[in-house]
């Protein structure tokens, strides 16, 4: 029994001795190696032609459209110079049903018409998406904070309708899925606080976005001074023929 004891012990150190050494020998040997680039589809401007839905107003159901212009600094940081949509609107059920089934009409209640947004826009991941293993998406995700104004129609049980300008908060998340050089698709969705007089109200938007990209000059290449030499050398013997 001692002996078989003794075989088991020898047998279990030499095979943590072996796996210690093997990993240590991992750890020392193997290096991690990430492949970082540079993002390839950089434009300067952007326009963008927006589709979406704010998915929880009480009354209406809401799909603004719009456009958007975007002025892109840098690979990281850009300005949502402005951002305009229109709003429109399709009465929810639940006026009528408060109207029809209950002869209760809300006192007050609010349409959005349109809204104006300007926002920074910082642009911290980029990466790659593989299709079916058949091609490779670039993408870029983005995080806006910004403030405009979002305008309401107020309808009333009595009396005449009124408006409202009110001042609003714009925070959002955007995925972008560059689809060539010049054309990008963007998923969004934002939260708009919007403080109405009434009370500040938090409005969830989703959005779609087919974005034209593009610059208004060529932006310089790197020169092979090679090639240079080799032109030159061309075009004077050329001139020399």
């Amino acid at each position: 029994m001692n002996r078989t004891r003794s075989m088991v012990s020898l047998v279990l150190a030499v095979i943590l001795a072996c796996a210690a050494t093997g990993y240590a020998k991992d750890l020392k040997d193997k290096e991690q190696v990430f492949a970082v680039q540079e993002r390839i589809f950089h434009r300067n401007h952007e326009i963008g032609f927006l589709l979406g839905n704010i998915v929880d107003d009480d009354f209406y159901n809401v799909y603004p459209l719009g456009l958007a212009y975007t002025y892109h600094f840098n690979d990281y940081l850009a300005w949502e110079v402005v951002r305009g949509q229109y709003m429109l609107n399709r009465e929810k059920d639940l006026k009528k049903d408060l109207e029809d089934n209950f002869g209760v009409t809300p006192s007050e209640f609010s349409e959005p018409r349109y809204l104006f947004h300007s926002s920074l826009v910082i642009k911290p991941f980029y990466g790659k998406e593989s299709l079916w293993n058949r091609g490779i998406i670039n993408r870029e995700s983005a995080f806006f904070i910004g403030a405009g104004i979002v305008n309401y129609e107020k309808q009333y049980s009595f009396g005449d309708p009124s408006t409202e300008n009110a001042p609003s908060i714009c925070l959002g998340y955007a995925a972008k899925f560059f689809l060539s050089k010049n054309i990008c698709m963007n998923f969004e969705i934002r939260d708009l606080i919007n403080m109405k007089d009434d009370g500040t109200e938090n409005d969830i938007y989703l959005g779609l976005a087919l974005a034209l990209r593009f610059n208004l000059s060529p932006r310089k290449t790197p020169e092979d001074e090679t090639i240079r030499k080799l032109q030159g050398y061309l075009k004077e013997k050329e001139f020399n023929d």
